[in-house]
């Protein structure tokens, strides 16, 4: 069963960019997204890193570590391991940084607004 926790207000999350929020022990990193506002744990799925260093754009956060990217709103996977450190790899080598991990999802929370708070569903 999920909670529901205030986590900060509207005016913390930067437009176009990014904001952590510790939510009851889970550290989440949040988005404004087209008229609304998505979350995911801070943490890729590739190798536990904090993904709260990457850049989002569209509603699409890219790990700052091995550049997998993933919807800030349902967490669905939309590339994995990429590159290394922003540097786009061969597509042959991908394997190799991706460590026989397969593509996952990255956890992704439910961002509600009410009066100006942010809510998450933990």
């Amino acid at each position: 069963m999920s909670k529901r926790v205030m986590i900060g207000s509207v005016s913390d999350v930067p437009v176009n960019g990014l904001k952590t929020f510790n939510a009851e022990g889970t550290t989440i990193v949040v988005a404004r997204v087209r008229d609304g506002y998505c979350a995911v744990i801070n943490k890729c799925p590739h190798l536990g890193l904090p993904i709260a260093g990457g850049k989002v754009e569209d509603g699409v956060i890219t790990c700052p570590f091995h550049n997998s990217r993933f919807d800030m709103c349902t967490g669905r996977n939309l590339d994995w391991v990429q590159g290394v450190v922003g540097v786009k790899l061969p597509e042959w080598s991908r394997k190799i940084i991706a460590l026989g991990k397969e593509p996952a999802p990255i956890q992704s929370f439910k961002v509600t607004e009410e009066d100006g708070k942010l809510f998450v569903e933990i």
